[in-house]
């Protein structure tokens, strides 16, 4: 994590109140010191108690003559000028809409030291980590169509003494670039990078089954053309990996509660089938409904580990 770079982080926090906050946004200060500017808004069961007040003992007095609940308690950082970042602290005792219960800091110019520093106090006062017990939420169902696309030798190629880290970027950009622009008239949901290949995966229904399908598979055939392209590029002058391989499937997965990410059968054929499949070729499990008569299909067998025998539709890439 480099300064510049804007970070987000919750924090459970039991009920506190401004005496509180006042003092957890003085140790931000102190571990982040450029951004010397505070202003606080302060929001009331009955009223607005500060408006981004600057003068810290304006509020304490409002809340002396008004005492009430606390709904919002908001704080901004800010440096002498422009260049030193932002930085915002919001607390609210209960969850309101989507916004859930606790402290949100977030920041677009912490460091990863800086962060530490100031997590570490707050971990100790608060005892955050007994507030962070361990709890289940169930994966949502869905339909998914998943597509695992691979780079055929890319280890070997990668150990040959004239390729450096630099031209494997370089390579690697391209690759992923192919497979994102292949997809770009029906984008999947998730595009998740697997170092040497990538998963592409679309939550489907009955209204667009049909449409991710086809993306997928005259978007997985573009792949390998605009791959060879790649390879024929003259920046790339120490060669690279020639083929790409893929495997398709479909059927019932679930997403991962807050990550974003899916966990289901479906990815596990296609992740088999990718690695079994030759570099040129579609291996598509025979899950994957509504394939047009565009696509020539071939009737054929595939040994995947743990399912053993398979049967599939094999497609030859132009």
């Amino acid at each position: 994590m480099q300064a510049g770079h804007t970070v987000t982080r919750h924090y459970p926090l039991p009920r506190i109140d401004f005496a509180d906050f006042w003092d957890i946004c003085g140790t931000f200060m102190r571990v982040h010191p450029s951004l010397s500017h505070i202003r606080y808004t302060i929001e009331g069961s009955e009223t607005t108690l500060a408006d981004r007040e600057a003068d810290v003992s304006k509020i304490l007095g409002r809340l002396q003559r008004k005492p009430q609940d606390i709904l919002l308690m908001e704080a901004e950082f800010e440096g002498p000028n422009t260049r030193e970042g932002f930085a915002k602290a919001v607390y609210r005792p209960v969850p309101v809409e989507d916004e859930p219960a606790g402290l949100t800091l977030t920041s677009q110019s912490i460091t990863k030291l800086q962060l530490y520093q100031f997590e570490s106090l707050l971990y100790d006062k608060y005892n955050l980590d007994d507030a962070a017990h361990t709890s289940i939420e169930f994966g949502k169902p869905c339909e998914i169509l998943a597509a695992i696309i691979d780079l055929r030798g890319f280890s070997q190629f990668c150990e040959k003494p004239n390729i450096e880290s630099p031209y494997t970027c370089g390579l690697m950009h391209s690759f992923y670039q192919a497979v994102r622009h292949s997809y770009i008239k029906y984008p999947p949901e998730l595009m998740k990078f697997l170092g040497d290949g990538v998963l592409a995966l679309w939550e489907t229904t009955a209204q667009d089954r049909e449409i991710a399908i086809d993306i997928c598979l005259s978007g997985s055939l573009d792949i390998n053309n605009r791959w060879q392209v790649v390879r024929r590029s003259s920046q790339f002058t120490h060669g690279a990996p020639e083929e790409v391989a893929i495997g398709i499937s479909f059927g019932l997965a679930s997403q991962l509660p807050e990550v974003g990410d899916y966990i289901g059968r479906p990815i596990n054929i296609a992740s088999r089938l990718s690695s079994v499949c030759p570099g040129g070729q579609l291996y598509v499990d025979k899950s994957v409904p509504s394939i047009g008569p565009e696509y020539a299909k071939d009737d054929a067998t595939a040994h995947i580990k743990s399912f053993g025998r398979y049967y599939i539709w094999r497609i030859q890439a132009g």
